[in-house]
């Protein structure tokens, strides 16, 4: 598996008509009509990647960051992940080695890097621990924030 700049938007729909069901699941949650705002929304990002097989080069996920504003000017985002089924067809190792060194490098580029998870999707949790994650104290019935960086700029 690696990592690609997602340019080509016809890669970025198979992925989205392609989304594993507890992808789906949370993303219904926010937003019916999920995949032509999530697709709009991916456009817009400056930091996107495809994730792909090595043997066939097939998109089987997308990653990368939501800037977020915060009061005092410091930089802050969300990070995501949108992951097919055909993501385990792939070196998950390689991937998580991938991941990791990008998050490493946004890490040192912004003060605070979150995501807003569905306490229920374990896949997601263990992806975000394995990056260095951490859970926050903000959370409700069914989402907790985790993250890296400065958590008392959430919500500034």
């Amino acid at each position: 598996m690696y990592l690609e700049l997602a340019h080509n938007e016809e890669e970025i729909k198979e992925v989205l008509e392609n989304l594993c069901s507890d992808t789906v699941i949370e993303l219904k949650m926010f937003i019916n009509s999920y995949k032509e705002e999530i697709f709009e929304a991916i456009k817009k990002l400056s930091v996107r990647y495809v994730i792909k097989l090595k043997e066939n080069n097939k998109p089987v996920g997308l990653f990368g960051l939501i800037p977020q504003h915060t009061a005092n000017g410091e930089k802050a985002a969300g990070i995501f992940l949108l992951t097919t089924d055909e993501l385990h067809k792939g070196n998950i190792l390689t991937f998580l080695k991938g991941a990791k060194k990008q998050v490493e490098k946004w890490c040192s580029e912004y003060d605070l890097i979150m995501d807003k998870c569905c306490k229920h999707n374990q896949t997601i949790i263990k992806w975000l621990r394995l990056l260095g994650f951490s859970p926050s104290k903000f959370q409700d019935e069914d989402f907790q924030i985790y993250y890296r960086g400065n958590i008392n700029l959430y919500g500034c």
